[in-house]
Formats: structure tokens, C-alpha cells, sequence
């Protein structure tokens, strides 16, 4: 079983430079003084305003983008327990873009998120 590892700590370094240009940088660091360190080496100024610790947003991975294309035919269905508005593709071919309306036996769980585009054949029209 493998270990999680913690969450990579991040700072904001700001300075302006001799030039009058306006430098930040987002820079990954376990305590400020060691952000402060990097961004000296790097740009050789010692940043003037830093903030943080911040920690990154998880962001989950929904679907590849591709190419949709809708007919002009809709109608409501049954699917996996949700009505839902199933929008008719011309590609992919017998498929149908869904957008979910409530559950059908009336429970409170959060809505699908993402670009759902399932089979017609597994689809109950309503």
C-alpha cells in the first residue's frame, strides 16, 4: 500500500526590477525564507512583498475534448436513475449528450458533472 505524500507548499515572490518591470513568481518551498532564497538566486533582487503558504486546488481530469455534434432531436429519458434531457449526436454516431434534470426516486445526490455523452442503447425513453 503506498504512502500519500503531502501537498507541495507554494509562495508568491514580487519585486520590481531595475528595468521598472514587475516580477512574481510562484515558487514551490517548504518555509518562506527558502522562496525568498530561490527567487534572490534567480533574478538576483530580494523580492519585496512574498505571500503565502498556499497549497495548489486538486482539479480533477473530466473527459478528453473532442468533437460533438447534435441533430436537432432531444426528448427526456431514464438513465442510471436520473431523468435526464438526452441530446441526439450525428457524431459519434449513436451516442446521446445528457444533461441530468433529478433523480427518479426523489434521493439528494449531487449531479454528474462533466460532458456525459452515453449510448442511445442505454437510454429508457420517457
Amino acid at each position: 500500500m503506498s504512502r500519500r505524500h503531502s501537498r507541495p507548499i507554494y509562495f508568491v515572490c514580487c519585486a520590481s526590477s531595475p528595468d521598472g518591470d514587475l516580477i512574481a513568481k510562484n515558487i514551490q518551498a517548504t518555509a518562506l525564507s527558502e522562496a525568498i532564497e530561490v527567487f534572490k538566486k534567480e533574478f538576483a533582487i530580494t523580492p519585496q512583498q512574498s505571500f503565502g503558504p498556499f497549497y495548489k486546488k486538486r482539479t480533477q481530469i473530466l473527459e478528453q475534448t473532442r468533437e460533438l455534434k447534435f441533430t436537432n432531436e432531444c426528448k427526456k429519458a431514464e438513465y442510471n436513475g436520473w431523468v435526464v434531457n438526452a441530446f441526439f449526436l450525428k457524431i459519434p454516431e449513436d451516442q446521446a449528450y445528457l444533461v441530468f434534470v433529478k433523480r427518479m426516486d426523489g434521493k439528494k445526490l449531487p449531479i454528474p458533472q462533466g460532458a456525459i455523452t452515453v449510448p442511445t442503447s442505454e437510454l429508457r425513453i420517457l
